[in-house]
């Protein structure tokens, strides 16, 4: 009957860091705790013994040989990617011959001595998760002998690690194995949920494997940006969503401008403020559609570096770039290029309420100075009446001011003279505006 011998679990888990504080080992601060604690208290309530080979080690390594039904070995890595990105790679084995039929359930054993870190999302900023991937390997024996329904056996391993049956699957070879890449999405390339890749390798025989494993940190990096462009690209199509929400929006506030003129000045304001914020999250939005953009183009350049270095002649790898390629570079820069416009909407806008608010504002600068100048003509004619009519005829001392004729006719005067005046200023905004 076909065994595998040697089976190898691999999770390569990617987060972005860029810019976050690191641990004298390199590791980011807020996964410190995990790192230097929780994972060995964790391990050891599992019956794993672990060490760390040195101080500054990024390396932490496990032993099971009380619980397992098999020997268990194996390795938590902790590895800075790409200037901006941290791979925590869990790695174990079991170093012996394994029947087909209980490769599946072997799996899942290697699976339950993980212990992943839990961030709290309280605490900012945090490690931005964008995806992870699955390795399974090992090599056949006897050797070269073909493994048979290898499809389904690998139907099994993915069900067992992510719980759930694959809905997509690529076939391919491997220094001559055939390599199975298995993931979940509501499309074969769209919607890709970002926990569901797995690829399954069984080498013919020990050699392969061997020779296989000196690609271990090939495969890391290249899922890396595989995973960061299927994030970003999916990253991307929210933003779109949320950028087009926001587009019709505007189109619709465009429609309604000439209502603004019957607002006064307080909700022109409001109105102003709101279009503000639309219009700086619609930069902000139209900015990170742009980033994301970048980063399909930068993960797409060094996974070619990749697949032309170690995968030069893998069919199924390449096919992945051709579709980014073709697929998702082309979409970012249509959804970019088409909804771009939408930022001048907005500006257009902002600019028409802003200016609606300057005129309202400046009309009622103008009339409340009118207010005053006409308040002021009429307590200065007042006055001069007042002090006119008192040189002429001084009331009796006895008299109180209101009862006096001075204070009567200071009073009619002011008003007179402050209706004259109004009557010009008024009779001179209807000559301007005739003029217009």
């Amino acid at each position: 009957m076909n065994q595998i011998e040697y089976l190898n679990l691999d999770l390569f888990i990617y987060n972005i860091t860029e810019g976050l504080p690191r641990n004298q080992n390199g590791v980011p601060n807020t996964y410190e705790n995990y790192w230097l604690n929780i994972l060995e208290s964790e391990l050891k309530s599992k019956n794993l013994s672990t060490e760390i080979k040195t101080n500054n080690s990024k390396w932490r390594t496990f032993k099971n040989t009380t619980t397992a039904s098999v020997p268990v070995t194996g390795h938590y890595i902790w590895e800075k990617l790409y200037d901006d990105s941290d791979c925590l790679w869990f790695k174990c084995d079991i170093d012996q011959k394994i029947e087909l039929t209980d490769i599946a359930s072997k799996v899942g054993e290697l699976k339950n001595n993980l212990v992943l870190p839990q961030v709290n999302p309280d605490i900012q900023p945090f490690p931005s998760y964008f995806g992870q991937t699955w390795m399974v390997s090992g090599w056949g024996f006897p050797a070269n002998s073909p493994i048979p329904d290898q499809e389904n056996l690998a139907g099994q391993i993915y069900k067992e690690l992510i719980k759930k049956e694959h809905q997509h699957k690529e076939l391919g070879n491997f220094l001559g194995s055939t390599i199975l890449e298995m993931w979940r999405g509501s499309e074969k390339w769209e919607g890709i949920e970002k926990d569901s890749h797995v690829l399954i390798i069984l080498y013919p025989d020990e050699a392969a494997c061997i020779n296989g494993a000196r690609y271990y940190n090939s495969w890391r990096d290249l899922f890396c940006c595989r995973n960061k462009i299927i994030w970003a690209y999916e990253q991307g199509k929210k933003l779109k969503q949320s950028l087009l929400k926001e587009y019709k929006k505007s189109v619709i506030d465009n429609t309604s401008l000439p209502n603004l003129s019957q607002k006064d000045l307080l909700e022109l304001k409001n109105e102003l403020q709101k279009n503000i914020d639309k219009m700086s999250s619609y930069v902000q939005n139209i900015n990170l559609l742009a980033t994301q953009q970048h980063t399909v183009e930068v993960n797409l350049t060094n996974y070619k570096k990749l697949l032309d270095a170690y995968f030069l002649k893998n069919k199924l790898l390449k096919n992945f770039s051709n579709i980014v390629e073709k697929t998702y570079k082309v979409q970012l820069e249509k959804d970019y290029l088409s909804l771009n416009p939408g930022l001048a909407v907005l500006e257009n806008i902002t600019t028409t309420i802003r200016g609606m608010v300057e005129l309202e504002q400046a009309q009622r600068d103008r009339n409340l100075n009118n207010t005053v100048a006409i308040v002021g003509v009429g307590l200065a004619t007042s006055q001069i009446a007042s002090s006119i009519i008192i040189a002429q005829e001084p009331p009796p001392q006895y008299l109180p001011f209101f009862k006096t004729t001075a204070f009567w006719w200071s009073l009619a005067t002011g008003i007179v003279a402050s209706l004259i005046f109004w009557s010009i200023l008024r009779l001179y905004s209807l000559i301007s505006r005739f003029r217009r």
